[in-house]
């Protein structure tokens, strides 16, 4: 049940793209849990009950054997106002919309997806291969290294986020075996979350989202999965393991204790910390080889920097967004794609939050 990404260092395609930013539509994809009003309420579609993922300026597809026949191939792909897949643009012109230290590392992949989840139920304890798995048992390039910004939360919920102390590997297994997700979850941090927090996530960190929580999540562009708890679900193991059984796949566990640790991955809260026009980085530098994110707060006038390809989303207010060659509005709830060749970008508004979702960079990705 892999999801195989091969090399992306390669290929370009055909077509040619305005390089100028573009609002982008919903892009939900089927998932095995409920939940997705946060998302239609940001977005301000109330009831459209259309599931808990958003992908955003996405060039990801969900894999086959994840997806079924009954949905298109490119399922999860996100599309431009025109009508063109993402992945189509960037593939025809990779310097011009990820700029030429990115095309000339990664050629005409992105390297980052970005999701908007909402839980409406507590997702299942799982966790994610780091990148030397996913090459060694996944023909993969990417693991799945993530980030979250907290956008909303109901009051109580909260993450369970590593184990307090060292697990042993043949504990795991048991519970694992017994789907004892009472001893699961009793063995992990368990921490209440609001909105403006950020958590980084590394691959194989074990982990679960409660219920009522919705975020931005930054990720690399896999949907690889290793669910301890899945029965209840209704995934079997060949599914919870990628196909790769448990002998296997139960290594793809950090087991180790985090209970003193948890500052490596809850960080301090982005919302409420930034007045008048400022920029703030929302992850750490040694996220910097999977994702980067800002938080640009602007009541006046705010520029952003250097040119570079980024996924918006627009946590609050409206405004509008210069680029080289024109200005657009936007306002909260809406997501849009930036390639690099619409050239650094500059916010000016009365009251305007957005996250600014960027890939990797390249000299930090290592081999």
């Amino acid at each position: 049940m892999g999801d195989a990404v091969t090399d992306p260092r390669s290929g370009h395609g055909a077509s040619v793209c305005e390089l100028r930013p573009f609002q982008l539509g919903d892009n939900r994809v089927p998932v095995y849990y409920a939940g997705g009003d946060n998302i239609d309420d940001f977005r301000g579609a109330p009831g459209a009950r259309s599931g808990p993922e958003d992908w955003v300026g996405s060039t990801s597809a969900l894999p086959a054997a994840i997806l079924g026949s009954e949905f298109p191939a490119d399922t999860g792909v996100s599309r431009l106002p025109h009508g063109e897949s993402l992945r189509d643009a960037v593939s025809a012109d990779p310097v011009g919309w990820l700029g030429p230290e990115h095309a000339a590392a990664l050629g005409g992949d992105t390297a980052l997806l970005v999701k908007l989840l909402d839980a409406g139920e507590r997702l299942p304890v799982h966790c994610h291969p780091t990148r030397p798995f996913a090459r060694r048992h996944l023909d993969s390039f990417f693991g799945k290294t993530e980030g979250w910004i907290i956008m909303r939360s109901a009051p109580g919920a909260g993450v369970w986020l590593g184990m307090r102390e060292t697990v042993e590997r043949g504990d795991w297994q048991r519970w694992t075996s017994d789907q004892d997700v009472e001893a699961m979850l009793a063995a992990m941090n368990h921490f209440a979350v609001e909105p403006g927090d950020v958590v980084y996530v590394p691959a194989g960190l074990p982990h679960a989202i409660g219920p009522g929580v919705m975020l931005t999540e930054l990720q690399e562009p896999t949907s690889l999965s290793v669910l301890a708890e899945h029965v209840a679900f209704g995934l079997d193991d060949d599914q919870a393991t990628l196909g790769l059984g448990w002998e296997v796949a139960i290594d793809c566990f950090d087991l180790g204790g985090y209970g003193r640790r948890l500052d490596e991955v809850l960080l301090p809260a982005a919302a409420g910390s930034v007045a008048g026009d400022a920029v703030r980085r929302l992850f750490p530098e040694r996220a910097d080889g999977f994702f980067r994110a800002e938080l640009a707060s602007c009541d006046g006038a705010l520029a952003l920097g250097d040119a570079g390809f980024a996924v918006l989303v627009v946590a609050g207010g409206r405004g509008d967004v210069h680029w080289d060659g024109g200005v657009d509005a936007i306002a909260e709830g809406q997501t849009w794609v930036v390639p690099h060749g619409a050239g650094p970008l500059s916010f000016s508004a009365a009251e305007l939050q957005v996250i600014v979702c960027r890939p990797p960079d390249p000299a930090a990705m290592g081999a």
